[in-house]
């Protein structure tokens, strides 16, 4: 009960005013890329496997939503995992494993949705700022940053229902090395895009 009143409030700040000032401010592109990553945030959360002593899934999405944060820029990327989340809570199968509605949303793994929203925020904001840029580590520090932000607030959450050594240990341990390759994976994705964007 405690971890669905803090997701829901988490949830209800994403969803309202810390949202709808910046969607004012967005073109039809940036409603379109919003919509685009939302849908590939849907697909790659298909591509799910189970890590041994967890019950959490590891999934390629995290990969794409820091990529949204990359290439989007903070009021897009935010506006399109409120997008995602809405879409798994009206029902639509873009959770990991086919799942959706509010029994996964605001359910003890909830919290690694809100951290999608979060970590998009904050690499949209260091894009904004042209902070995503060489040398790489530093791209590939900022993308741990936020992949780490997803974890720690997926496992900070799964905590009110299992108490923090079983989050550790289900939810937060299981998945740092996955981490650190999918931030690198994104990185690279980024570093590719921009010099190929040069190029033309």
């Amino acid at each position: 009960m405690q971890a669905t009143s803090v997701t829901w409030m988490a949830t209800s700040s994403v969803s309202t005013s810390q949202v709808s000032a910046q969607v004012q401010t967005l073109t039809k592109p940036h409603w379109l890329g919003a919509l685009a990553f939302a849908v590939l945030i849907g697909l790659s959360a298909q591509l799910s496997f189970d890590l041994p002593g967890t019950t959490v899934p590891q999934t390629a999405q995290t990969i794409v939503v820091l990529l949204a944060g990359a290439f989007l820029g903070f009021s897009a990327a935010s506006l399109c995992i409120v997008l995602y989340l809405f879409a798994g809570l009206a029902g639509l199968p873009v959770f990991a494993n086919g799942g959706s509605g509010a029994n996964t949303l605001f359910g003890p793994t909830g919290g690694y949705l809100i951290g999608f929203w979060m970590a998009a925020c904050l690499l949209g904001y260091l894009a904004d700022i042209r902070k995503l840029r060489r040398p790489v580590w530093r791209l590939f520090v900022w993308m741990l940053l936020a992949h780490m932000t997803i974890v720690a607030t997926g496992g900070l959450l799964l905590s009110f229902t299992v108490g923090l050594p079983a989050a550790w240990f289900n939810g937060v341990q299981p998945f740092i090395v996955g981490a650190v390759v999918k931030s690198v994976i994104a990185a690279c994705i980024v570093l590719v895009a921009g010099v190929m964007i040069r190029r033309q």
